[in-house]
């Protein structure tokens, strides 16, 4: 039976170092994750702990295994992820279920730390390049890059440090990114890159939608400062001037920017300020929605809605595949 985009078929297999398991049609659950606040890609899968030749399959795979998943959706089995197992339970009851958790290779920058140093100038691309070469990753940049102001990295997570260096490109050039993995490649691109669009409709395959709204995150007032340089004692930052945005109506909520030494006149700096107003200056939406599966769509990806007040279109930031059940959790921003 060849599977299509309403009834996909899903192939698991896992890998240890003595044999390949095929565990497709053992398979109790299945679920991907992209999480919005996490690099790395999980999945989660549930099989009964049967016995192969010799032993129970709870003895024969453990941590650090590899695992593959691929899906046909009409065009054959293609990868969809890749990665190893982080986690095993084992529940010895009635059902005897034997679950794992995998994650792609950015669990390591997630739950590592390191040191680095690089002087005043030096490009996005390069500085990532050089944190990644470290950690034996591939990377496929396709992001905006720029110049960056000395940096020293201790005892940081890489996660985090790569996080804070890309956020520094979106507060300049205000260009949203999204970091993923692809069969072992750490990739940042621009939001919103796919050229086919999925719908999700109300009468076809969206379920239910929900709208908070909250002013956690705003920042209505940025003050730009500039350093002050002594070689006989130190001195603390001087302020320049303040960009304002509707202060009148949400308050004061300020926050503060050190403007590059070369950045006499603050133009850099206002230009930067005007981005944080730009996408901190109201409210926020946190907009969820559950629809019909399509194993297609990823973190990253813009879609269309027309679900209850989700109407136009979006772009996906988290996203949750109930492979088993047939459907999906998204978050969304416009």
């Amino acid at each position: 039976m060849a599977g299509s985009l309403e009834h996909p078929l899903y192939r698991c297999l896992i890998k240890t170092k003595k044999a390949s398991y095929d565990v497709s049609n053992l398979l109790t659950s299945l679920t991907t994750s992209q999480n919005d606040e996490e690099l790395a890609q999980s999945v989660s899968i549930t099989i009964p702990n049967i016995k192969d030749k010799y032993k129970y399959l709870y003895n024969n795979i453990t941590v650090r295994d590899s695992l593959y998943l691929y899906c046909d959706a009409g065009t054959g089995f293609k990868e969809i992820f890749r990665g190893i197992i982080w986690e095993k339970d084992y529940t010895s009851d009635v059902t005897k279920d034997l679950s794992f958790t995998a994650y792609d290779r950015l669990i390591y920058l997630q739950n590592s730390q390191d040191n680095f140093f690089f002087p005043k100038g030096k490009n996005t691309k390069t500085i990532l390049q050089t944190i990644c070469k470290r950690w034996g990753i591939k990377l496929n940049f396709q992001y905006k890059s720029i110049k960056h102001k000395r940096k020293i990295i201790r005892e940081e997570y890489i996660s985090d440090a790569i996080l804070t260096i890309l956020e520094e490109v979106k507060k300049k050039t205000g260009i949203k990114y999204v970091i993923y993995c692809e069969k072992g490649v750490l990739t940042i691109r621009k939001r919103a890159y796919n050229k086919k669009i999925y719908t999700l409709n109300q009468k076809d395959s969206a379920l239910s939608q929900n709208t908070r709204v909250t002013m956690d995150g705003m920042v209505t007032k940025v003050a730009i400062y500039r350093e002050q340089e002594s070689e006989k004692k130190e001195l603390p930052p001087k302020k320049v001037t303040v960009v304002k945005g509707n202060t009148s109506r949400y308050g004061t909520l300020q926050e503060i920017i050190v403007r590059d030494s070369d950045d006499k006149k603050s133009a850099h700096a206002k230009k930067e300020a005007k981005e944080i107003l730009k996408e901190h200056g109201k409210p926020t939406y946190e907009r969820t929605l559950e629809a019909v599966d399509n194993p297609y769509i990823k973190k990253g990806h813009r879609i269309k809605s027309g679900a209850g007040a989700l109407i136009g279109y979006y772009t996906v930031i988290g996203i949750e595949h109930d492979c088993f059940n047939g459907t999906m959790n998204l978050e969304v921003e416009t």
